[in-house]
Order: C-alpha cells, then structure tokens, then sequence
C-alpha cells in the first residue's frame, strides 16, 4: 500500500512540475514576422483618354482582424507623393506633367474601403498626328513614371511604350448591326462581326458594345446604359494581321433581357444608340492579368509579377476605341437596322421590355412608337 501511495505522489509531483515548466516558459511571438513598407502601383496609359489615372497604395500590417483594417482607407495611403509622367521621343523630353490628387466616389464595395478611393491624376492637351487626327498621348513616344514618396523614403521607377495601331475596320460608322432575320422563328438570329487592326505591342483585346436607351414612364423619361460584354482574345506573337470578334444576335437580346427589369410603371422604352468600345491591353498588361488571376493548384505556388521599380505593380498601357452609333443618323443609317429594331420591339426575349420605334422610316410598321 505504501508503495502504491509513494508512486501516485510521485506522478502527480511530476505532473505538477511540469504544469509549472510550461507556465514558466511561456513564449510570446508574432505570426506576422518583420513588416516591410511596400508601394503597390497600378498605372495604365491609354491616348484615347482626356485623363489618365494612377492608383497608388502601400501594404500594411497590424495586429488583430486585417478585415476591419482593411476597411480603413487612411492605412493604405502615403502622406507625400511627387509623382510625374514624363514624354520622351527621339531622346527630347516633349512634355512633363505633375500628377494631383483627387477622390472619386464610384469604387466598388469588396474587401477594401469604399466607395471613394484616393488616386492621382494628369491631363494632357490634344496632340495633332497627322493631317485631322489628334491625340491625348503620342503613340511613337515612350512614357517615364517617377515617384518619390515620403520625401525620398520610397522612390519608384518605370517606363512604357503605348499600344498603336488599334483601330476599328468593320463595320464602319454609317453600317448598322444586324442582328435578326425579318423571320426569325423560321431563320433565325445573325451576328455582326466587329473587325480590328492588332498591334504588337498587344497582348489582349477586349470588346463590349454599350446599349443607351431613354425610359418612359409618361412624358418624363430617364437616360440609361447597359454595357454588353461581347468577347476577348489574346494576341500571340507578334502578329499585325486582322482580328475579328463576333456580336451575336440572340446572345445581344438574351442580354438586354436578363438586365432590364419589367417595371409595369414603364410606358415605353427607345434606343438611343450604340456603342463599339475595343480595348487593347499591353503584353506586360496580359502578363500581370494572368500571374494574378486566382490559382487552381492545390500548391497556391505562383509567380509576382512587377514592372516598376521600387514597387510591386505594373506601370504600363492600353488604348480604347470607340465607334458610336445614333438610333438614326442619316438616310438608311441606324444603329440597328429594321429586322433588328423590329426584334427588339416584339421578339420573344425582348418584347415584355416595352421597346418602340421612334424613327421616321418605321412609323408604319407595328413596332413604331407612334
């Protein structure tokens, strides 16, 4: 018995112990380690735009919920930024401008602060190309990013040549789309194929076609948009040749139905016009895009992309180009043509949506507003 009792106390002496040891030893630490100060810039020039923006932010670390201080737009700012953009050509800086602060207030909610965000901004004049043709930016000019922030505690670097030569060959402005049969229960829908001219700067188009439209409820109507995304495509290589993107004609009305609301208060509704929008993005741009699209790998093991220095983001370029279309804007010049705005108005996607025809040439037709 004595020896039972001898070794339950030295089990429990032992135990003891090394309750004790622990709560003597304890260790505080940190999961986030050391904290580097880092820009994060985001900087895309593009010549078809009267002002180009710079997004400049710097990576932080607290402890406690990265949510909340997420949410708290003072930690992703520098308190002093000198940024300029500088044009050079032929070895001559042509043009210098000092880039101001501004705030917008169209920032989507997401993790971050929202919806106004702080960016940075410059204005250029209009440059005459050739002949008629003007620009903001010149295409054969190479572009110089400087920032110095915090009085010299960060200094970031980066330089870019424009994407050129983007330019919009079918159909032309006066061509309207096309995009039903006049029966289309017997013969269907048809797609308008939109024709460009690639650059080898680029390494992705981008196309979507904007629907304006006027809402009625009365006499008093509202203006309204919707922004159609049609299509995209990479750009290998180095290739010039033509690309084409096709605008599908039952897709274009599937669309407007799945985002127009049958509102019963709504009287009428009338396109007002349409237009092409085709965006050409930078190969560094393309790059960036995928090192920083979500992975699919069990690993989560992906290369970081950056072109500046000094920084992690990308300073780089793409150019936009619109072609716009009025519901009607000359003798046989729509933005849709009758088969088409005839669909619109009484197809079996669109038809609950209250579209009319307020153009002269269809005012005898069932479809026409009057």
């Amino acid at each position: 018995m004595l020896h039972k009792l001898l070794y339950m106390f030295k089990k429990i002496f032992l135990f003891s112990l090394g309750l004790a040891f622990l709560s003597s030893c304890e260790t505080k630490f940190s999961v986030n380690g050391e904290y580097v100060e880092t820009p994060i810039v985001h900087f895309l020039l593009d010549q078809g735009k009267e002002i180009q923006y710079l997004k400049l932010n710097r990576t932080f670390l607290k402890e406690g919920n990265a949510n909340e201080f997420a949410k708290q737009p003072e930690l992703s700012y520098f308190d002093n930024v000198d940024a300029t953009v500088e044009e050079i050509k032929d070895g001559v800086t042509l043009r210098t401008w000092t880039l101001k602060d501004t705030v917008i207030k169209n920032k989507k909610e997401g993790a971050f602060y929202a919806p106004e965000q702080k960016l940075y901004f410059f204005r250029p004049d209009f440059v005459e190309i050739s002949g008629t043709d003007t620009t903001y930016l010149d295409e054969d000019a190479f572009y110089r990013l400087k920032i110095d922030i915090d009085n010299g505690n960060h200094m970031v670097n980066g330089q870019t040549n424009l994407v050129s030569g983007v330019n919009i060959t079918y159909p032309k402005p006066q061509i309207s789309f096309n995009f039903a049969e006049s029966d289309v229960s017997s013969n269907g829908y048809r797609s308008t194929p939109i024709s460009f001219s690639r650059s080898p700067e680029a390494g992705i188009f981008n196309l979507k076609i904007r629907f304006d439209y006027n809402e009625f409820i009365g006499s008093n109507y509202e203006k309204k948009s919707l922004l159609w995304p049609v299509g995209e495509i990479t750009n290998s290589g180095t290739s010039t040749s033509g690309a084409t993107i096709f605008a599908e004609g039952e897709q274009f009305y599937k669309y407007l139905q799945n985002n127009i609301d049958e509102n019963p208060a709504v009287t009428k509704r009338q396109i007002e016009g349409i237009e092409i929008q085709l965006v050409g993005g930078s190969k560094d741009l393309y790059t960036y895009m995928l090192t920083n699209e979500p992975s699919s790998s069990l690993a989560q093991n992906k290369p970081t992309y950056s072109n500046v220095d000094g920084a992690l983001g990308i300073f780089s370029s793409r150019v936009t180009v619109t072609q716009y279309k009025d519901a009607f804007f000359g003798v046989n010049s729509r933005a849709l043509n009758e088969n088409s705005t005839k669909e619109l108005c009484n197809g079996q996607f669109t038809a609950p949506l209250k579209f009319c025809s307020h153009l002269a040439s269809d005012v005898n037709t069932n479809f026409s507003c009057n």
